[in-house]
């Protein structure tokens, strides 16, 4: 724009002032919306930083961080300091453990006087007499002498994995008479036609696989550092067989019986299947493992898996299509479908995963940065609840409701009208802004637990109960097939069954492949009564503190 001189300007009218003072106001306001534009863009670009920093500071945590909400208490092992091998923590002036500390009980107690004989009681023993000679006390006492109490001193002794052949040798009887009729002698039923394959053997792999997260291929070639050779597909085939022959018959029995309650936890885990339609994939295909189980407290504890090949709304609409009452489970949208599907359904949430959305972004911050930020408060306000719910854990159901209604309806009201308020500050797009809505979103299935005291605040229960697959998933990798994810399903049901209703899993597995094969033949299933976890025959025969042996002693001179 040419601006005039000095000179110029004062020979100027008065129009042409005012025409060349609006083109640079023009100019100026010009300039103005450029630099507004430019600071907005830039203000926008730190936003967008900030976001993007706050995004890796959490997927940082998430990825490296610790997983549990609370700080690492001082002087806690850390996960590598529980791990050492044997040479990395030797020291020779470290105390013998007593055995209080070798074999640990099923609950903990104050060590009482005999607490030794307590821990043992049940174990086999061994009896070693250790004598002196009639010559050496003739030459100790000349004149007699007189035997005191015996000292016992116990020490715990280990016999590695045995095996036996059981050789069965069945008696053949035929008449004098030479009239053709022969009779045998009653032997127990096979487990599988012309198989060397015992009860007892396939209950030992099925209990190290899905009870100790043993891999199959791992199970074999502990077989063979003992001398016995078998192959990794013969050990899938036996527990196949077994869960789809026998064990599938018990787990249709607590199916049904699962029913009986009126409080369901509910969760899902992914796994990879190699062949799960029979043609094998490269890197198999990812499919879900369910899990549904009643409350620990039940007077019937029951935990059931199921396979299935996709995450979609028909499989949990199949299974718990003659339930009634309330599932407990995360924020799945399917399971909230399933709620508006059916009028005698409700569903609860899980406040523990809405905390955990806030306690991710306090770890990937830092406890101190976040002193007083939106993410500190909201997590604390969500404890505070949490703990005074803990506090009516021991009140009959019904007295619970009424602390929950008296005490914490006023507390969650005033969490959602808080979170409400901040959702409107925040930028929506930020963690802080999608936990928010996390709660938002979920508020009407977090509230489900105010108006039933059977319902628990969060779905800890249904984790619970699917981490042992998880862990065992972890070291299989993937399954093999549709019908190992199955037979899966099936035994890892009733390996947590057990553990819930304290019995010793191996136990447990090799009553079910002995009693089981002996009914097949049966025109009624009534003799499943019998084997129900919870059934005083089954009680007492897998108790759960120790494996019993019914020759307990064994006398050695």
């Amino acid at each position: 724009m040419f601006l005039p001189t000095d000179e110029q300007l004062n020979t100027l009218d008065r129009q042409a002032l005012v025409i060349i003072v609006s083109a640079l106001k023009d100019q100026i306001e010009s300039m103005q919306k450029q630099l507004d534009a430019y600071q907005t863009s830039l203000a926008d670009n730190n936003r967008q930083i900030e976001l993007l920093t706050e995004q890796l500071r959490l997927m940082n945590q998430r990825q490296f961080g610790r997983k549990s909400e609370t700080a690492q208490i001082d002087g806690q092992l850390s996960f590598f300091n529980a791990f050492n091998e044997a040479e990395a923590s030797l020291s020779p002036d470290a105390p013998e453990p007593e055995i209080t500390e070798v074999i640990v009980s099923s609950f903990k107690r104050s060590k009482t006087k005999g607490q030794r004989d307590i821990d043992l009681d049940g174990l086999p023993a061994r009896i070693f007499e250790h004598k002196l000679s009639a010559e050496e006390l003739a030459d100790k006492f000349p004149d007699g002498y007189k035997e005191l109490p015996v000292e016992i001193h116990k020490r715990l002794y280990i016999v590695p994995e045995t095996f036996l052949v059981d050789e069965h040798h069945v008696h053949v009887y035929a008449s004098r008479k030479n009239d053709g009729t022969i009779i045998r002698a009653n032997r127990p039923v096979d487990l599988f036609r012309n198989s060397i394959a015992t009860a007892a053997l396939v209950a030992s792999i099925m209990n190290g696989k899905y009870a100790n997260a043993m891999p199959l291929e791992r199970l074999s070639k502990a077989y063979k550092s003992n001398g016995i050779k078998l192959e990794t597909n013969t050990l899938a085939n036996w527990v196949i067989r077994s869960a789809e022959r026998y064990l599938s018959l018990l787990y249709d029995r607590l199916h049904q019986e699962i029913y009986d309650n009126h409080v369901i936890h509910a969760d899902e885990s992914p796994v990879k299947v190699m062949r799960p339609d029979g043609g094998k994939m490269k890197n198999g295909k990812k499919t879900y493992m369910w899990v549904y189980r009643n409350t620990p407290s039940s007077l019937k504890p029951v935990v059931l898996f199921e396979w299935q090949s996709s995450r979609r709304t028909d499989h949990p609409r199949e299974f718990l299509k003659g339930f009634t009452g309330t599932l407990v489970t995360d924020g799945y949208q399917v399971y909230h479908k399933l709620g508006k599907e059916r009028e005698d359904l409700n569903v609860a949430g899980c406040w523990v995963h809405a905390r955990r959305k806030f306690a991710e972004i306090i770890k990937s911050i830092g406890s101190k940065e976040s002193k007083g930020s939106i993410a500190d408060k909201a997590y604390a306000m969500i404890t505070e609840i949490m703990h005074c719910d803990n506090e009516f854990d021991d009140l009959p159901a019904q007295d619970r409701l009424s602390q929950r209604q008296l005490i914490l309806t006023e507390k969650v009201d005033a969490y959602f009208a808080w979170i409400k308020q901040k959702y409107a500050e925040v930028g929506k797009q930020s963690n802080i802004g999608r936990a928010l809505a996390y709660s938002i979103h979920q508020e009407k299935y977090l509230r489900t637990f105010l108006n039933d005291g059977l319902v628990s605040m969060d779905n800890n229960y249904a984790e619970q109960a699917i981490r042992p697959f998880t862990i065992g998933r972890k070291n299989f990798v993937m399954i093999e097939s549709a019908n190992g994810a199955k037979a899966s399903a099936i035994i890892y049901s009733l390996v947590e069954t057990a553990k819930a209703n304290g019995l010793n899993t191996y136990q447990y597995l090799e009553l079910l492949l002995t009693e089981i094969p002996q009914h097949m033949e049966d025109t009624s299933l009534d003799f499943i009564d019998k084997l129900l976890p919870w059934s005083e025959y089954v009680q007492k025969a897998c108790p759960s503190k120790y494996k019993k042996s019914k020759s307990s002693t064994i006398r050695t001179f």
